[in-house]
């Protein structure tokens, strides 16, 4: 690699480093908050110098890349391979950006090999990066798992000049594209599909024999776990004899040798169980006790991916059966263990050792988030997410607690003219007085700290403190919109919140996004209205406070509320606001270490 290129890989490992707000917190607060104001003051440093390198070198690499050296495009590959090794994902977006430059390069050089092999690498980078965006139902997020299919669909279709090419690399990426198409393809038909055809090549003996040197065991494994992981559908009445043989047959090559082994993993254990379970073989008592038994069975410091699964995502999936099934919540002894269960999940999340952090461990936290099931006798929805959030998005939850602060202040002043402002919200319109305003403050709070909260399945902090977004990953963000909206509104310890989210970045005349958030239908508007002010002036504010309004007054009219910005022109209003923009944080921080800090125990010394 080039020196700009060694030095853009070592900043962002560190930035990605200094984003551990555990780290120091054995110093006591004093010497842990000097710690964070320093990692951030350093964090600022590392990102100036990141876009400085990219525009002063990568940039110009890639416009000048049809007259490059191989020497230039070896180091171009290396970088980007560097960046996205497939377990930290340190840098997605620039992997994407190289391989996407590097395939027009070959397109317009002829070359069937390189086309074939930048395909298949695009199509990679996008997969990981769409993984942002897991879970979502949206448009946008639609639209890249369309595109993502098309690109391995495309590398695949060189598989009729299979015979002809000479090297053995590419004819595995034809390979690997066709298995890949099952990864993006929305419904379980057309995922089933696209495994079933890979499954035939991949025991064709034709295409083994033009290609001995590649893994053909291990692809062939990895087609039927992807066909195993349609297993749901088992139940559901919707495949055809043919689909539901497919299924059958992968799910006992992957999960019945586990059954027999000495010491099962319960990584393939569970599905087994699982498959069984949705054939009707065995019924929902001894699923659950099954699930039970591995659950009571996983260490809680076994911090690797059987670990992992058996602390997390297994409670996950109790949780998932317990929701199917109504008749369980009823049952005290199943509500009592999905609420150890959850416990234990969430002190496993939260000691979890930040230098094992990889891709699939934040794959976990979007399914705790997406998937966890609220009801009576579990910890709330809201008290878990608020430890998710301070633990591992706590820049995000420093914002956001900061933003919480100035709507109360905005909505304090509003209270005082006008009382029944914000009326159309139903649970604060019977309160009268003071028991009104502090409702109508508390909520103010609350929402703040929730409006971004689409954010944390993102995991796009890090990005956003190395470098700018690129336009694709852009888009992407502004999905958080609708992603926290979908998971605050289905529990009830959040769903007065979910509003907020989806419209704070809707402009009041029209425009903005998303296109799903109708103001007018929403009782909560007016609130929503206010997180909109606050928000940009968090995200605005450069120290000239007059300049900010003046902008938001007359520059931007139309994409803010005239009744809730003509409340800027209050000069002792406005002094609040800039004292809370201006300040250092020290409270929330205090908060956070105090919370999830303060006599913490090191990794690995939980009673067992």
């Amino acid at each position: 690699m080039l020196p700009y290129q060694e030095r853009y890989i070592d900043n962002t490992r560190q930035i990605a480093a200094l984003f551990d707000l555990y780290s120091g917190a054995e110093a006591g607060f004093e010497g842990w908050y000097a710690g964070r104001q320093q990692a951030r003051a350093r964090r600022d440093a590392l990102r100036a110098e990141n876009l400085a390198l990219l525009q002063d070198h990568l940039f110009p690499a890639l416009d000048g890349l049809y007259g490059a050296s191989e020497e230039v495009i070896a180091a171009l590959e290396e970088f980007a391979g560097a960046l996205m090794d497939w377990r930290t994902n340190l840098d997605c977006g620039i992997y994407v950006v190289i391989h996407d430059a590097l395939l027009s390069l070959y397109r317009v050089q002829h070359s069937r090999e390189g086309v074939i092999k930048e395909l298949y690498k695009l199509g990679m980078g996008l997969y990981y990066l769409r993984r942002l965006v897991n879970g979502v139902e949206a448009p946008g997020a639609a639209a890249l798992a369309f595109h993502n299919e098309m690109v391995f669909t495309e590398a695949s279709s060189y598989i009729r000049y299979y015979d002809e090419i000479d090297s053995e690399e590419t004819r595995g990426y034809i390979i690997r594209a066709f298995a890949n198409i099952a990864l993006c393809a929305p419904e379980h038909k057309r995922r089933i599909a696209a495994s079933a055809r890979t499954l035939r090549i991949l025991q064709d003996e034709h295409y083994r024999a033009l290609a001995p040197g590649l893994p053909w065991d291990a692809f062939l494994r990895g087609t039927h776990q992807q066909m195993s992981a349609n297993r749901s559908e088992l139940s559901r009445g919707n495949l055809s004899r043919d689909e539901l043989a497919a299924v059958l047959d992968s799910c006992y090559e992957v999960f019945k040798p586990e059954e027999g082994a000495d010491n099962p993993s319960v990584r393939w254990l569970w599905p087994y169980y699982e498959m069984e379970y949705n054939c009707g073989y065995v019924d929902l008592k001894t699923t659950l006790d099954r699930l039970e038994d591995l659950i009571g069975r996983a260490p809680y410091d076994q911090y690797d991916v059987s670990g992992l699964y058996g602390n997390v995502q297994l409670p996950i999936y109790y949780g998932r059966l317990m929701q199917a099934n109504p008749a369980l919540q009823r049952e005290e002894k199943r509500v009592h263990f999905l609420n150890g269960a959850y416990r234990k999940m969430q002190q496993v999340l939260l000691q979890y050792p930040a230098e094992q952090f990889d891709d699939f461990f934040y794959y976990l936290i979007d399914l705790v988030v997406s998937d966890y099931f609220e009801m009576e006798g579990v910890p709330p929805y809201r008290e878990l997410t608020t430890r998710i959030m301070q633990r591992f998005a706590g820049e995000l939850y420093i914002r956001s607690r900061r933003t919480g602060d100035m709507m109360r202040c905005i909505c304090a002043a509003i209270f005082a003219r006008e009382p029944d402002f914000f009326d159309d919200i139903p649970f604060l319109a019977p309160l009268q007085g003071e028991e009104k305003k502090q409702a109508l403050l508390a909520y103010a709070g609350d929402c703040g700290l929730y409006h971004d909260f689409g954010l944390i399945k993102m995991n796009i902090g890090r990005t956003m403190g190395s470098r700018n977004l690129f336009e694709n990953e852009f888009q992407i963000y502004q999905l958080h919109t609708v992603s926290g909206y979908d998971d605050l509104r289905r529990r009830s310890s959040t769903a007065d919140f979910a509003d907020v989210a989806l419209g704070h970045h809707s402009w009041y005349g029209g425009g903005g996004y998303p296109d799903t958030y109708v103001r007018t239908a929403s009782p909560c508007r007016q609130m929503t209205d206010v997180a909109a002010v606050a928000a940009h002036m968090v995200e605005r504010y450069d120290s000239d406070m007059d300049a900010l309004v003046r902008g938001m007054l007359d520059g931007a009219r139309g994409r803010f509320s005239p009744p809730v910005t003509a409340y800027l022109t209050d000069g002792v209003l406005c002094r609040q606001l800039e004292q809370l923009l201006q300040s250092d944080g020290r409270n929330y921080y205090r908060d956070v270490y105090r919370e999830l800090l303060a006599g913490r125990k090191p990794a690995g010394t939980e009673k067992k």
